[in-house]
């Protein structure tokens, strides 16, 4: 079997040589996958060139026309061979395979022609940002005492419950329920804090009682999931802005986190932020808690080696791609109140910001203008996270594997005008 690819418009149009049989199927999926990932939604098979077909052959075609479906894509047949044709009216699927596509369901919940568009780029990367109804800005508290996961003082009692309403994005280190300590044997209360994000009405931990399973909650009628936060960031309101990015066809293929949030700060000349992504990424670089930090006792996990029992870290860069849910506040020249809150989000830069993300298995995002709701809860429609990371910048030479790296997706923005200490 040879695969030539070649682009016809907007299609990329894959044309197939050889028999279509079982023994090539997986090899033509694959070709299909990696037109995929490099951010090809509408994909036509040609198969001037195909005089057998088996049903092995016909299921590939299936398989990726609902993916592509799902995401508003379209995968068509074209150019059938006679015989190749008969075999798919035979099986009813002439229509199905070789029929125009149906509309994408990429603009559920939003009318493009209501949306204000403006085009940015950055560093040769094409963005669109297009202007949302906010009823009201954002707006952003912090609470509680980062520095005494440094000293290793974090207690337990001094965690303070948050409602996760649907218009609170909430971000730190906490556990799910209204008791976050729960009941263990005979040694009593186990903690379970770790890294913790919310948005949309949906509450995810990266929980440390061993499992290293994340868990979640969604809100569903009368039920408002509740978070416990030994310290964190709320942000509550509407954001402004969608922008959507396709880096994926750039020289480099991928965008760096700290160098879009750069961009997207100056952009609209904002000096603090709130930011949710629903991105396709080459990589997610970041870190987890393993034990619960209110065990540490008085002492700190940072002493070495000792960080070893407490700090999971992304060791080394992920060739498989992956989707990413990415929660975060960025800032310029953070005040000093704030500062305990946020890292430099790379080094030498002024940016300073506080992201978390819940990693999904890959699957492509749907293009065009996306309703951010329904999108994060389509998220936990097909998947569930495999894990909670608090992304960092690593820049050390040689042994760094760098940071998290977008390659295409959407952004929700919102500037924060209100910001100060939760009471």
């Amino acid at each position: 079997m040879e695969i030539k690819t070649q682009h016809i418009g907007a299609h990329c149009v894959l044309s197939l040589d050889g028999r279509f049989d079982a023994s090539w199927s997986e090899y033509v999926g694959s070709a299909i996958e990696s037109a995929i990932q490099r951010g090809e939604h509408k994909i036509e098979i040609d198969l001037g060139n195909v005089h057998y077909m088996s049903s092995a052959g016909i299921g590939v075609l299936l398989k990726f026309r609902k993916r592509l479906a799902n995401v508003g894509g379209s995968l068509r047949v074209v150019n059938p061979v006679e015989d190749v044709l008969s075999v798919l009216r035979l099986m009813k699927l002439e229509e199905l395979l070789m029929g125009e596509s149906q509309e994408s369901k990429s603009h559920r919940g939003i009318n493009p022609k209501a949306a204000t568009e403006r085009k940015l780029e950055l560093d040769g990367v094409q963005f669109e940002s297009y202007r949302l109804e906010n009823k009201r800005s954002l707006r952003c508290h912090w609470l509680g005492f980062p520095e005494r996961l440094t000293a290793g003082t974090l207690d337990a009692d001094d965690a303070i419950a948050v409602s996760l309403a649907e218009d609170c994005t909430v971000l730190g280190l906490g556990s799910l329920g209204g008791d976050s300590r729960g009941q263990s044997g005979p040694e009593g209360s186990l903690c379970r804090f770790g890294e913790s994000l919310a948005i949309a009405g949906i509450g995810i931990e990266q929980s440390t009682d061993g499992s290293r399973i994340p868990d979640f909650q969604i809100a569903r009628g009368d039920l408002v999931p509740q978070l416990q936060l030994l310290y964190g960031i709320t942000m509550q309101g509407d954001f402004e802005h969608l922008i959507r990015f396709e880096a994926g066809r750039s020289q480099r293929g991928s965008f760096p986190l700290a160098g879009f949030v750069d961009g997207v700060l100056d952009a609209f000349d904002c000096k603090l932020g709130g930011f949710a992504l629903v991105v396709e990424a080459a990589s997610v670089v970041g870190a987890s808690l393993v034990q619960s930090p209110t065990r540490a006792d008085g002492k700190s996990p940072w002493t070495f080696p000792a960080i070893r029992d407490w700090i999971s870290f992304t060791s080394e860069q992920n060739v498989d791609r992956m989707l990413a849910l990415i929660v975060g506040l960025a800032c310029k020249n953070p005040e000093s109140e704030l500062q305990p809150f946020v890292r430099p989000l790379k080094d030498g830069r002024s940016t300073h910001g506080h992201f978390h993300a819940a990693v999904f298995p890959y699957r492509p995002l749907a293009k065009g203008l996306l309703p951010m709701h329904e999108t994060i809860h389509d998220l936990f429609k097909f998947d569930t996270p495999k894990s909670v990371l608090h992304l960092l910048s690593d820049d050390r030479p040689i042994e760094g594997v760098g940071q998290t790296e977008l390659m295409r997706g959407a952004c929700w923005f919102g500037a924060i005008n209100d910001c100060g200490e939760m009471v």
